[in-house]
């Protein structure tokens, strides 16, 4: 990646609010194309994809592979409501230093709380506004779930959000390497690496979203569709606040604190935990003056339809294991519902 050598003042002002409607424009069509496409991957545990191993790998250990099962449309939304109780915790966290409105985390299983996580000092008033307005959104996604679920509801799972050293966060945006890391990723330090902690987790949740709208049953393909266009919505405004401040980082700075770059490279950590089908992209590049793009919709390539993570590809990341567990991570009990084993990812 090549970074620019001018001042973030070098930008002039038909050039910030150009970047501004395009980036307006991103999120618009980041909704829409959540309906296009055929439905022609993989469908979770009753159908998964088990990596082929490498030479590498043991001659004498077999990885388990997580138990079969059969869906409801109640066991899918399910699964999409525990995915937004983490996001939506995580976005309320760094706003108020709060959790969600115990109101909206009741249900069947095993209830559980918040730990990990601080009230983040937003320096910037836009960026504050555009996770203020995605918290909302997770909040009233939460609430459309819990509504139409009823009576089959399931309840918030213990959650750890915690930055830092062996933290969950910490443990998804790096690749694991024999060097001891220099320092632990805390997304609670500032605004921009709390965007970069609400990319990750709003990438997971997006493409696991869209994915369970593709398997629901006819009757509930219109809604199921409807519900992963506003995620993905939210997952390209959140993508697009980031790119804002990533535009406007002094460019003299180590590649390791560019966001561009950090986001990249979460995104390959990303990456690795979910499988070989290498799903996930940073928020773009910029090689200087004129030379910069966004990466604002997670894609599959040149069709423009929104990328789709099966449950398995999602809680591995989740998780932060490449084996077939119940619990981990961000989850330290696990998920409550039927849908709720990562897949064997890393072999």
């Amino acid at each position: 990646m090549t970074i620019s050598d001018k001042e973030p003042g070098a930008f002039d002002t038909t050039r910030r609010q150009m970047i501004r409607w395009f980036g307006t424009a991103s999120v618009m069509a980041g909704g829409l194309a959540l309906l296009e496409g055929c439905n022609d991957d993989v469908v979770g545990s009753e159908n998964v994809k088990t990596p082929t191993p490498t030479a590498s790998a043991s001659a004498t250990a077999t990885p388990t592979p997580p138990p079969s099962y059969t869906a409801t449309d109640n066991d899918r939304l399910n699964f999409m409501l525990q995915l937004h109780y983490l996001y939506g915790s995580y976005l309320v966290r760094g706003l108020t230093g709060g959790t969600l409105p115990a109101a909206s985390t009741t249900g069947s299983g095993t209830a559980g709380g918040v730990s990990g996580g601080r009230a983040v000092t937003f320096t910037d008033n836009m960026t504050r506004a555009t996770v203020g307005e995605v918290a909302n959104a997770v909040l009233g996604r939460i609430g459309y779930l819990r509504r139409t679920l009823g009576g089959a509801v399931t309840a918030q799972p213990a959650l750890n959000i915690a930055g830092g050293d062996k933290g969950p966060f910490d443990t998804i945006a790096r690749v694991p390497s024999d060097t001891p890391p220099a320092s632990f990723f805390d997304p609670y330090s500032s605004q921009e690496d709390f965007l970069l902690g609400a990319v990750a987790l709003s990438a997971v949740t997006m493409t696991a979203s869209v994915d369970q709208s593709y398997q629901v049953s006819a009757g509930m393909l219109g809604a199921a569709g409807a519900f992963a266009a506003g995620v993905g919505a939210s997952d390209g405004a959140i993508r697009n606040a980031l790119y804002q401040r990533a535009l406007l980082q002094d460019r003299s700075l180590p590649a390791t604190q560019i966001l561009f770059e950090r986001s990249w490279r979460m995104a390959e950590a990303r990456n690795r935990l979910d499988g070989p089908r290498n799903l996930d992209a940073g928020i773009g590049w910029f090689a200087g003056d004129t030379d910069f793009g966004s990466v604002i919709q997670l894609r599959d390539g040149a069709n423009w339809v929104a990328l789709r993570r099966t449950p398995e590809e999602a809680l591995g990341i989740l998780y932060a294991s490449g084996s077939s567990v119940a619990s981990g991570g961000f989850y330290p009990n696990g998920l409550n519902g039927l849908i709720k084993t990562s897949g064997i990812n890393i072999v």
